[in-house]
């Protein structure tokens, strides 16, 4: 018997990512899609290929799907699905969960998986989806932490460049039954499993995109490469380590580990990704949960030097500029203060704000100079 899955997004995640697991798993594939052009790219062209960084395995063709925009009828299409993927951004789930509580009844909505960065995005997911249906229904939602790293090539129309992956680990309090995907691997306590990811990957991703975009980096890795910021992620992981292991209970040769593998995928030179790319939503990266702001918190809490957090909160506050406020006022305490609900007098957001000002004073740009 066939299975069918719906995919709320079809950008890089949803198509290079969700999209091959799925595939494999001998899925139909439903994209739902907020981009215009997007769907009518994937309505005309009928397929498009996956390719691998190391060229470690055949190009995948994915051609086994259909596509429809976000506002169309989709009641026909949800009620085919067996397993609901969402790669839309975690600031983006409560489009899904209005579209959802639009089309189907609280007992209509099958398994829902989440493929976002966040703390808990299924909860998120879950209660608004909620909040939305106006009932305290249990939803059967699961979540995973995206290790994969996929770029659009951009000669193209639809290909995707890709990392070769084959670790999925997924939530398995929130699955019913056993997720049926080569590499998946269920985990209990899922939050903490994410937690660790943030404040590791994505606490050194976060390092290397924005004091890469203040660099005048455009590749990724070539900013990982760059002596001054490989020299400060090995100061940071002197600290963050072992404040990251007391803080998850485990031990100082695992997170270790766990934070060089971190490294090597970053530093890899054949894997093709951007600085601007992963950059982006910089208000959320701001946030008291995230990437940045977090471990601060765990490295001042154990006595641990926490410039650098700080450099990289004012290397994010340029980068918010950039992005959001082109040619209009921008206040970066004020801003910062209001992403975190503290007084611009804190400690965090005097020392961010002060490197925001060193970094956009300095004609030559010397990051050790500044810690």
């Amino acid at each position: 018997m066939s299975k069918t899955a719906v995919v709320y997004g079809a950008g890089q995640t949803g198509r290079g990512y969700a999209a091959r697991y799925l595939q494999e798993s001998g899925y139909q594939i439903i994209f739902i899609e907020k981009n215009d052009q997007l769907v009518q790219r994937l309505n005309e062209d009928k397929h498009y290929e996956i390719h691998f960084y190391h060229k470690d395995r055949t190009p995948i063709i994915i051609n086994d799907f259909r596509v429809y925009n976000l506002e169309e009828g989709l009641r026909t299409f949800l009620l085919e699905a067996d397993l609901i993927i969402t790669s839309v951004g975690e600031e983006n789930l409560h489009e899904v969960a209005t579209s959802l509580a639009k089309h189907l009844s609280e007992y209509e909505v099958p398994q829902l998986l989440t493929c976002e960065n966040g703390i808990n995005p299924a909860r998120v997911l879950k209660q608004t989806l909620q909040k939305n249906m106006n009932t305290g229904k249990d939803f059967a939602t699961s979540q995973t932490a995206v290790f994969c790293s996929t770029v659009n090539i951009n000669s193209t129309r639809l290909d995707i460049l890709s990392q070769n992956e084959i670790y999925f680990p997924y939530d398995s309090d929130g699955f019913n039954g056993t997720l049926d995907f080569a590499g998946a691997v269920p985990i209990t306590n899922f939050e903490n499993f994410l937690k660790r990811k943030i404040y590791t990957y994505n606490c050194l991703a976060g390092l290397i995109s924005y004091l890469g975009y203040v660099k005048g980096y455009r590749i990724y890795s070539e900013a990982a490469n760059d002596p001054e910021i490989s020299k400060i992620m090995n100061r940071l992981l002197g600290g963050l380590n072992p404040a990251l292991a007391d803080y998850f209970d485990i031990s100082l040769e695992e997170q270790q580990g766990f934070s060089q593998r971190a490294l090597v995928k970053f530093k890899d030179e054949l894997m093709l990704d951007y600085v601007i790319k992963n950059g982006r939503a910089a208000r959320r990266k701001l946030g008291t949960t995230e990437r940045i702001y977090a471990p601060y918190k765990i490295l001042k809490e154990r006595g641990y030097n926490t410039e650098i957090m700080t450099l990289v909160a004012g290397a994010a506050l340029t980068y918010l500029e950039m992005i959001e406020y082109e040619g209009e006022d921008y206040m970066p305490a004020k801003e910062l203060s209001k992403i975190l609900n503290l007084d611009d007098q804190d400690e965090f957001v005097r020392q961010a704000v002060d490197y925001y000002y060193q970094i956009k004073n300095k004609e030559q740009l010397q990051l050790l100079d500044l810690l």
